[in-house]
């Protein structure tokens, strides 16, 4: 019973946030997330024009090479995803965006 209370508090104190801030995902991330704060279970809200952009969540190193090869795909558009502990590595593998900058690393703890 008490784990459950516990698991219900963590996920009711978790926030959302928008990828890219008020920009959404694609070329004007600006330096997000910097000075954002995440805890595991809040949830990145990928918001982009299907078609135009993906998002991909790749490791360390597909991150630091633009690589999606294995990584999980997102494309609807609108992708929720949710935060476990530590970093993860997110681009899009449309064209040359990643090298272009449409490309986040988060981290919660």
């Amino acid at each position: 019973m008490m784990l459950c209370v516990l698991l219900q508090t963590n996920i009711s104190n978790a926030a959302t946030f928008p990828a890219g801030g008020a920009n959404g995902w694609g070329f004007n991330m600006n330096g997000w997330p910097n000075g954002q704060t995440f805890k595991v279970g809040d949830v990145i809200e990928f918001k982009y024009m299907a078609g135009m952009h993906n998002v991909v969540r790749v490791s360390k190193a597909g991150f630091d090479s633009c690589d999606g090869t294995g990584g999980q795909v997102f494309s609807s558009g609108d992708d929720k995803v949710t935060l476990v502990q530590g970093t993860q590595y997110f681009i899009c593998t449309i064209g040359p965006h990643c090298s272009n900058g449409v490309k986040v690393a988060v981290t919660a703890n």
